[in-house]
Parts: C-alpha cells; sequence; structure tokens
C-alpha cells in the first residue's frame, strides 16, 4: 500500500506545478561534487577522482568522497568497457555506506541507497544476478522512503525511476500475474523530473533516458535526450553513441554518417585500453555508408579495424569482437565483388 501512495503522490507532483524546493550539500562539498561531474562528463576521471579523494581527506565521515570515487571507477568502466577495479571498488562501496549511516537524514538514505545502487549495477556486471537484484531492491526501497517524506528530492527520483523501468522490463513475462505490475512510464517521468530538475544526477538522468527510449524503439526521444546532452557536453561518448544510434536506428544514414564520424574522431583520441570501441564506431560507420551507397573510405575503415584482429580484449569481448571481425571481413568480400562487377 505504501508503494502504491508513493506512486499516486509521484504522478500529481509530476502532472502539477512544482514547487521551487531543491536539495543541496551543504558547501564547499556542493562545489566540489559538481567540479567532479564536470570532468567525469568530459572523461577526465583521474581529475575527477582526485577531486573526490580531496573530499574525502578533508571529510571522512561524509560518504561523497567515497561513494563518487566509486562513481568515477564506474562510468571509466562503462566508458571503455573494461572489467572495473573490484577490490577498490568494493572497498569504496563500504566505506561510503559507514559514512552513510552516520550523517542527517534523508542524506543518509540518499546515499545508502546511492551505493546500493552502484553495488547493484557491478553485481549484475559480473554475473551476480541474485546479489544485483537484492541490491536494486535495498535501493529503490531507500528512494521511495526518501520520496514519501519529501517529494521535492528529485536527485532521488533518477535511481528509483531507474530501477522502475528495468524492473517492469526485465519482468514483462511475467506480467500476466496480478502482482507483477508495468511502471515503466512512471519511471520515465521520475527520469525525466530528475533530468530536469536534480541537482547532480542531471545527466545520468538523460543517458538512462537515451538507454531506455532505444530498448522501447522510441528513437526519435532517445535523439531529443542525447542532443540535450550534447548541448551540455558536446564531446560525451555516452551521448554521442546514443545520438548516432537514435539516428541509425531511425534510418537516418547521412545523419548516422556524420554522428559516427564524429564519435570516432573522439574514441581515437580518447587513448582507450583496447580498440573494441573503435572497432564497433568503424563498422557501423561503414555500414552507414554502404546504407545510402557512399563507398568513399569504406574500404579503409573495414581493412583499418581488422588490423585489430589480434589485440588483446577483456574476457567478455573476445567473442563479441570476433564476430565483429567476421562480419566486417564478410563484408569487405561483398563490397570487393560490387567493385570488380562495375569495372
Amino acid at each position: 500500500m505504501k508503494n502504491r501512495i508513493i506512486k499516486i503522490i509521484v504522478i500529481i507532483i509530476l502532472g502539477a506545478v512544482i514547487s521551487n524546493a531543491q536539495w543541496k550539500l551543504e558547501a564547499p562539498i556542493h562545489f566540489s561534487v559538481l567540479s567532479g561531474i564536470d570532468f567525469i562528463m568530459k572523461h577526465e576521471y583521474a581529475r575527477a577522482d582526485s577531486v573526490f579523494r580531496v573530499v574525502a581527506k578533508h571529510y571522512p565521515d561524509h560518504p561523497v568522497g567515497y561513494l563518487y570515487r566509486a562513481a568515477v571507477l564506474q562510468a571509466y568502466n562503462i566508458d571503455f568497457d573494461v572489467p572495473i577495479e573490484q577490490g577498490k571498488f568494493d572497498s569504496l562501496i563500504r566505506m561510503g555506506k559507514g559514512a552513510s549511516e552516520k550523517i542527517s537524514s534523508p542524506w543518509s538514505g540518499y546515499f545508502l541507497g546511492t551505493a546500493d545502487g552502484y553495488d547493484a549495477y557491478e553485481r549484475v556486471e559480473r554475473g551476480d544476478w541474485f546479489g544485483g537484484v537484492r541490491k536494486g531492491m535495498s535501493s529503490a526501497s531507500q528512494f521511495e522512503e526518501i520520496i514519501d517524506k519529501d517529494s521535492s528530492f528529485y536527485d532521488a527520483y533518477v535511481g528509483l525511476g531507474t530501477y522502475y523501468y528495468w524492473r517492469s522490463r526485465k519482468t514483462e513475462f511475467l506480467r500476466w500475474l496480478p502482482f507483477v505490475k508495468d511502471d515503466r512510464a512512471l519511471g520515465i517521468k521520475m527520469l525525466i523530473a530528475g533530468a530536469e530538475r536534480s541537482e547532480y544526477n542531471r545527466f545520468a538522468a538523460m543517458s538512462a533516458l537515451i538507454s531506455i527510449y532505444l530498448d522501447a524503439e522510441e528513437y526519435s526521444k532517445a535523439e531529443e535526450w542525447a542532443q540535450r546532452g550534447l548541448n551540455s557536453y558536446p564531446e560525451n561518448r555516452i551521448f554521442l553513441w546514443g545520438l548516432a544510434t537514435s539516428l541509425d536506428r531511425q534510418n537516418r544514414s547521412a545523419d548516422a554518417v556524420s554522428a559516427y564520424s564524429h564519435l570516432l574522431e573522439n574514441i581515437v583520441h580518447g587513448q582507450a585500453p583496447h580498440p573494441y570501441n573503435e572497432i564497433i564506431c568503424r563498422l557501423n560507420l561503414v555500414k552507414s555508408k554502404v546504407a545510402f551507397n557512399d563507398t568513399t573510405d569504406v574500404f579503409y575503415h573495414l581493412k583499418q579495424l581488422l588490423t585489430y584482429e589480434k589485440c588483446s580484449y577483456p574476457s567478455h569481448l573476445q567473442s563479441r569482437a570476433k564476430a565483429k571481425f567476421e562480419e566486417a571481413r564478410a563484408l569487405l568480400v561483398k563490397l570487393e565483388n560490387q567493385r570488380t562487377a562495375l569495372k
């Protein structure tokens, strides 16, 4: 019953004029967090970690430094598709949760929910689905409690909205059961509110909305949110991927070529520890070019990505990389046969 009431309250809030109340951390922690987030969004991970390391040193009893250092590790992991430093990550989560229990409410619950949310994602990534679900439920419970007490705590909307959508999405096959609800629309509304009103999670909400709209095959909305993110961070790879993918799936091949070309330039200069993302980008760029009969540079891109066949990849990417090389080789043969036939 409590969760049902919370959801009704949220729906009313989202459909009405909302107060301008906003929760902020105390200065100077507030400004340090904004600075660190700015570095994360610019993919300057070492500088972001340095900011949060200083926060942890100066405020050892506050969870911000520890949890945002864990966020930096996770952002690097997602950006470059590499295994996370698990020991370091788990230690930061433990210290963050310990510190969260010592600060005042609602920040205590918010940071406990944030810690469990980070932990849930990482457990799923390493195959611990049961642990991930358990931590995800714990995170959502913390955020629900905060929103139940104060609906203006918009940063809590982001984690909860993400949880609502993906929980409903992954339990579609159980929808015939009376106790399994479809909260996808509510999750999206909460994420939009978070993207527009949260203090620290605006760009996390935008990223979540891009993934959700791509999943829901609402590609124009994914494009819209990717562009909104790029308006603030024009070189952010999460938003560049979102834009290119959404254009590609709308069959706007010329626009997709432009977006993939921009993304490729960014990736090449991004000092990635392995070339998997470059391989995907080059292959998608070629396919978009071929889609509107532009074969300029396609042989170069295919041959370039095939030079990475001998590179070392994380274990979870090895079979995927092999499949991409096979696809690229088949496409190269096809294009060479077409070129020969035209001579």
